[in-house]
C-alpha cells in the first residue's frame, strides 16, 4: 500500500497536471471555453478530494476549559 504522504502528493500532482494538460490541448484545438471549464472542474475535484480524504477528518478545536 502507498503511504499517506505519497498518495497525497500523487493526488495533488494529478489534480494539477491532468486538468492543466487537458486545458492546454483543448485550447490549442480551438476550444478555449471548454478547456477552461475542464480545468476548473478537474482542479475543483482535486480540491474536494483532498478536503474530503485528508482535511475533513481532522478535529481542529481549541483548548477546552474544564469547570
Amino acid at each position: 500500500m502507498v503511504s499517506g504522504k505519497v498518495a497525497f502528493a500523487a493526488v495533488l500532482a494529478a489534480g494539477v497536471l491532468i486538468p492543466g494538460m487537458a486545458k492546454y490541448f483543448l485550447t490549442s484545438a480551438g476550444y478555449a471555453t471548454l478547456g477552461s471549464v475542464t480545468w476548473a472542474l478537474g482542479f475543483g475535484t482535486m480540491v474536494f478530494v483532498v478536503w474530503y480524504v485528508w482535511f475533513r477528518p481532522l478535529d481542529i478545536t481549541g483548548p477546552v476549559q474544564s469547570e
